[in-house]
């Protein structure tokens, strides 16, 4: 499952900034964990190999290492300037060994996240079955990229797939909305 709808991704990440530590991660650290995947599609044991020297703030990138990346290869990845702000604020003054952020294991991430989720009175299982597990944030970025009207080659290299199909079939969904919008756009 996806975030059905931009707004619901922005309550989740608003919701979360209030509420208390869980899982020994401040409410605003995991809002800015939230908006890191949405934004940048990073896969959590991607976020989890990220250290204050995985990121360059003045060229607003971000460098997952090939040993951690699910390709095998070094990917650098660009942040919008905020994001890359917010991570610097983040991270402060702590060593560039320092981890960026300090997950819970595998298993509680998606249980963090659910917590989360009713917080914001966001359905963890949609009518159709799906879940808004962590995962569901990278699909949330295929799908940001397509309603922003970005190439579907520039989405394929941001989400890192070797098959375009993938990128267009598997991790762009449709917004609500979005159909209607197409229709009215066309000339008389």
């Amino acid at each position: 499952m996806l975030f059905r709808s931009p707004d619901k991704i922005r309550r989740l990440l608003e919701v979360t900034r209030q509420e208390p530590t869980r899982w020994k991660m401040t409410g605003p650290e995991r809002a800015l964990l939230y908006q890191l995947a949405a934004e940048t599609g990073l896969r959590s044991n991607e976020i989890r190999s990220l250290k204050k020297s995985s990121f360059d703030f003045d060229k607003c990138e971000i460098v997952v290492k090939a040993g951690y990346s699910k390709r095998k290869r070094e990917d650098t990845l660009p942040l919008k300037p905020e994001m890359a702000a917010a991570i610097k604020n983040h991270l402060g003054n702590k060593l560039p060994t320092a981890q960026a952020f300090t997950l819970p294991s595998k298993g509680k991430i998606a249980t963090m996240l659910r917590q989360d989720l009713a917080a914001a009175k966001i359905d963890y299982q949609d009518e159709a079955g799906k879940f808004a597990d962590f995962h569901s944030l990278r699909h949330t970025t295929g799908s940001l990229l397509a309603a922003a009207g970005v190439h579907p080659k520039v989405a394929q290299a941001l989400m890192r797939h070797s098959d375009i199909n993938l990128t267009l079939g598997r991790y762009s969904h449709i917004y609500k909305g979005q159909e209607t919008d197409a229709i009215a756009s066309l000339p008389d």
